[in-house]
């Protein structure tokens, strides 16, 4: 499925060479909220792949419609598309001076998503993994009611994070 694409120019964010920490787990892992917590710490602003997405489906969009459609099946969305949303919040708070670093929920997916960042953006300074048993992550999902929480879709996306993400 073909997803609309916009043009990000990502140089300001290069040159301000601000720390970048990929915080990597399955769905329901407590990312999110560990990243909160971090982001209140350090003043970082906290970007969830997920939540970008999501906000990008809810904007009413076209691109934000064809992303529901890949969503609303479970499917992973394209690594360009996830890249242009990343690229595009981390850009825009750069611009607005309050950037001092970015805390990246959920991101990168996979390696192919974790080379692309790199070629395009930069290297993370740190990487943080949080394992935890995939029944408690399921429940998490499942209490926590976002529309693409369906056990269909949860248990596919702990699919893909075992055979994608997983170290």
């Amino acid at each position: 499925m073909e997803v609309e694409r916009k043009e990000i120019n990502v140089e300001a964010l290069k040159s301000a060479n601000l720390p970048i920490i990929w915080v990597l787990g399955g769905p329901g892992s407590g990312k999110g909220t560990q990243c909160a917590n971090v982001a209140v710490k350090t003043g970082f602003t906290h970007l969830s792949s997920g939540d970008l997405l999501r906000n990008e489906v809810v904007s009413g969009s076209k691109r934000g419609l064809q992303l529901y459609k890949l969503m609303e099946m479970g499917e992973l969305v394209p690594t360009e598309i996830v890249l242009d949303l990343i690229a595009e919040a981390m850009v825009q708070e750069v611009y607005g001076g309050k950037a001092k670093g970015f805390l990246l929920d959920a991101f990168p997916w996979h390696l192919e998503q974790a080379s692309a960042f790199e070629a395009r953006i930069g290297a993370p300074k740190k990487v943080i993994y949080l394992s935890l048993e995939q029944d408690v992550m399921i429940d998490r999902l499942l209490n926590r009611g976002n529309f693409d929480d369906t056990k269909e879709t949860i248990e596919k996306r702990c699919a893909n994070f075992q055979n994608e993400t997983r170290p």
